[in-house]
């Protein structure tokens, strides 16, 4: 056995980790080798000097240490009132509106993400984005993330911040989007716990047969939140009054949803109305390329 050997056999007899193989070869060792035994000579006074170095914690400190590896969360004002904001450094992971105590918004984030989280400073930033988004102002990239969720919901939410700002699109479309065309219940599912909404624009979501459909907090704020974008409510209600779900230019012999922004430019005199995708294609137009309607 050489030294290198002998100081890990009396490194495990200290801290009582040795088997029986292991201590008699060490015993053999130390009688054999001098070094061995000043090295554990050695061992042996640093063992009986290190309780002397304990220190009592600065106070304070175990709160500290918490903040710093935990995540976070803030309360700010909002146009909907207060909100609780959860973050970490990697951006905001959860909105919740209507949280009356911060117990509660603890209990809903440890539960939906499978972290704790604490109180502290939101960064200005991250209040800002918030902010924005419930004013219904353009955000290119949302600070958020997603840790915490499943593969799908993550993919799901990342499809969903593709849709631009005062535009809408069915359920059906994001399931199709994400390459699971028959998982639309699943798709409402992640809409209905969505742990970042206004940044993660669940609101742009609405039914295939038109209106606005159900939200988390209620349809009303899913209406305001449209309006905001620049989606006129009466535009939708009549839409699904008439039973409208593309509409076509007579000019290009393509058809959008009709919030898209090129069905938008479509003069009055030119546009064409269609209740299917099958109508759609029977008159001879084929789908936009950019809002990518459900026949695409």
């Amino acid at each position: 056995m050489d030294c290198n050997e002998s100081r890990k056999n009396l490194n495990q007899i200290r801290t009582g980790e040795a088997d029986e193989e292991a201590s008699r070869s060490a015993a053999e060792q130390l009688a054999a080798c001098a070094d061995s035994r000043e090295e554990a000579a050695f061992m042996k006074s640093i063992a009986a000097a290190c309780p002397k170095l304990k220190m009592t914690a600065p106070a304070g400190i175990e709160e500290e240490v918490m903040i710093r590896i935990a995540d976070r969360y803030d309360v700010i004002n909002t146009d909907f009132g207060p909100a609780h904001v959860g973050f970490t450094p990697r951006g905001i992971s959860a909105v919740k509106l209507d949280v009356e105590e911060d117990g509660a918004f603890e209990s809903y984030y440890e539960e939906r993400l499978g972290r704790a989280t604490v109180r502290g400073s939101l960064p200005e930033a991250f209040a800002e984005a918030v902010r924005r988004a419930i004013k219904g102002e353009k955000i290119a990239k949302p600070p958020v993330t997603l840790e915490g969720l499943t593969e799908f919901e993550k993919t799901v939410l990342e499809h969903l911040a593709r849709i631009p700002s005062g535009e809408v699109r069915p359920y059906a479309w994001l399931a199709r989007e994400v390459g699971r065309p028959r998982a639309i219940r699943a798709v409402g599912t992640v809409m209905a716990r969505n742990p970042v909404p206004f940044l993660m624009p669940c609101h742009r979501l609405v039914p295939s047969t038109g209106g606005v459909g159900n939200y988390y907090y209620g349809p009303e704020m899913k209406w305001i939140l449209l309006e905001r974008e620049g989606i006129a409510r009466k535009d939708l209600a009549g839409w699904k009054q008439r039973g409208v779900r593309f509409i076509g230019s007579r000019t290009t012999g393509i058809y959008c949803y009709p919030t898209c922004r090129n069905a938008r430019r479509i003069q009055q005199q030119h546009r064409m109305e269609f209740s299917s995708p099958d109508e759609a294609a029977e008159n001879g137009y084929r789908p936009c390329k950019y809002c990518r309607p459900l026949s695409l």
